[in-house]
């Protein structure tokens, strides 16, 4: 009987090695950690994603590849948000256009606006005792997901949702790391909702 529970518990430990990453994904669909509230201002676009208070949050998808999404000024100096055909009116620019052509826009919420944007993460994280990487000096034990929701709604009932998932490795010597966008196929923009008022 000891020798069956020695092999039962080499399997299950086998398994959590070979598919923990998988196992965290699915948790996650069902429950989070409770969110947490994050500082919305400054707004910032930067060619390649928004800036949300201190946070980079890409417009990169976990294919890798940009999603669709623009953003541009129109002529009463307003910044619109365009993806999958649909717009959405951020707020006013608060920076003059580059001549020299570089993409940054900061711009500001519109009085009545409703913004949240806040972040939870995954329940369970996964082992990585085969990881090593030569970019940094200790590997990472363990890896978690955090998630990043941004929500904007216009007095109109226009309304804009953005959803990422961002990669964060445990350190020995220093703990849990900044969640960042890993380019992993994993991480990335995950979803982009424009609803019309």
């Amino acid at each position: 009987m000891p020798f069956r529970s020695i092999i039962v518990a080499i399997v299950l430990v086998v398994a959590w090695l070979m598919a923990g990453r998988q196992l965290a994904m699915l948790v996650d669909r069902f429950v989070t950690t409770p969110a947490v509230s994050l500082p919305i201002a400054p707004l910032e676009y930067d060619g390649g994603g928004f800036r949300i208070g201190k946070l980079q949050m890409t417009f990169g998808a976990t294919n890798n590849l940009r999603s669709d999404i623009g953003l541009r000024s129109d002529s009463s100096n307003r910044v619109i948000l365009s993806s999958g055909g649909k717009t959405f009116q951020l707020g006013p620019r608060t920076n003059p256009v580059d001549p020299s052509g570089r993409p940054e826009i900061y711009f500001v919420a519109e009085p009545g606006d409703e913004l949240s944007f806040a972040s939870s993460r995954s329940l369970i994280g996964w082992p990585t005792p085969f990881e090593f990487s030569f970019m940094l000096s200790h590997s990472p034990w363990w890896k978690r997901y955090v998630y990043y929701r941004l929500v904007w709604k216009k007095r109109s009932g226009a309304r804009l949702e953005m959803r990422w998932r961002y990669e964060q490795d445990y350190l020995a010597t220093s703990g849990w790391t900044e969640p960042a966008m890993m380019w992993n196929g994993q991480t990335g923009l995950l979803r982009i909702d424009i609803a019309q008022g």
